[in-house]
């Protein structure tokens, strides 16, 4: 009975986890500020090495640190992509097809399909 009950817990935060990053991912599509930014290079921020986004708005110039995935294709110093980001809090930001995020959604209900099923074997 203590298994399942890790088991459950295991996906119920697994589940949670892929929620909330698919249903922020949507709000800042929704409701944050869209623009058009240009990849200016990288930097080594606090959280390892980031891309340094660069884009106008009415209320001037902006650099925004984007957080560089450690595997798969990156983005091209020069390269303009689209920057969904909450001017209110800027660290929340989100650039449009950015691969990793969305494998990390993928990832998260993965696990949580995973642990159900362990939890169905190993209650049998």
């Amino acid at each position: 009975m203590f298994n399942v009950l890790i088991f459950i817990i295991g996906a119920g935060i697994m589940f949670y986890m892929g929620l909330r990053s698919v249903l922020q991912r949507r709000r800042l599509q929704q409701k944050g500020q869209r623009v058009e930014a240009r990849v200016a290079g990288t930097v080594q921020s606090r959280d390892g090495t980031a891309y340094l986004l660069e884009f106008e708005t009415e209320g001037g110039s902006h650099r925004l640190h984007y957080p560089k995935a450690a595997k798969g294709k990156g983005l091209a110093s020069g390269e303009t992509v689209t920057l969904y980001y909450d001017p209110e809090d800027p660290e929340k930001m989100y650039v449009e097809g950015d691969r990793s995020v969305l494998g990390a959604e993928i990832l998260y209900f993965c696990l949580a399909v995973v642990l159900l099923a362990l939890m169905v074997s190993f209650s049998r």
